[in-house]
């Protein structure tokens, strides 16, 4: 699998790698009409979100291509969504999107977790998405109805596995290690990547 595009979360004016989210659905274009279509093997799921949060949770930018109805099924026709929160998208030749929504500011009544990253402490794998322990800075962000409720950061723990993967040079087992018994217990939801 090829190393997929992470989804952007603007925290304390720091850009973060939306590495996973857990407890409810964070944003679900197709409930505002849209119907994404990948345009690439690194955005597999077809768009790309970026968030704000401050004391509660923002969608604040939306890039994809949206299938209009094509005369054939067989290949979809891609035009313009429709405006989201009163703005309307337009074409980005620089990202290739046929739809990119900016300055959105549209809430979100999100509950649950999400995990961000700032900072490479490792090369990251050419494939899949880097697991949280490659972060330097790993926060984890905990939300009721939209609003933060807790923001805890996990860096030491992060950097206690990364140091175990480079004295053992096995990235394969990391989570086997018994320093992953913290990490397990570190978070409010599960991430499904302790398995």
């Amino acid at each position: 699998m090829t190393q997929q595009w992470c989804d952007e979360v603007l925290f304390e004016g720091v850009g973060c790698d939306l590495i996973a989210w857990a407890g409810g659905e964070l944003f679900d274009p197709r409930a505002h009409g849209l119907d994404p279509v990948s345009n690439c093997t690194a955005l597999n799921r077809g768009w790309l979100a970026f968030y704000r949060v401050d004391a509660r949770l923002w969608l604040d930018g939306l890039m994809l291509d949206h299938a209009v109805s094509a005369p054939s099924a067989k290949k979809p026709r891609f035009g313009p969504g429709p405006a989201i929160n009163g703005v309307s998208p337009r074409r980005d030749p620089d990202w290739g999107f046929g739809s990119c929504y900016s300055q959105l500011a549209l809430p979100l009544d999100f509950g649950g977790g999400l995990l961000i990253g700032a900072g490479d402490a490792c090369e990251r794998p050419g494939r899949g998405a880097p697991p949280g322990w490659h972060y330097l800075r790993l926060l984890e962000l905990v939300f009721a109805d939209g609003h933060l409720i807790e923001a805890v950061d996990h860096s030491a723990i992060a950097a206690a596995l990364r140091e175990r993967d480079r004295l053992r040079g096995d990235a394969g087992r990391v989570m086997a290690y018994p320093a992953a018994e913290d990490w397990r217990k570190a978070f409010a939801y599960d991430y499904g990547f302790c398995d």
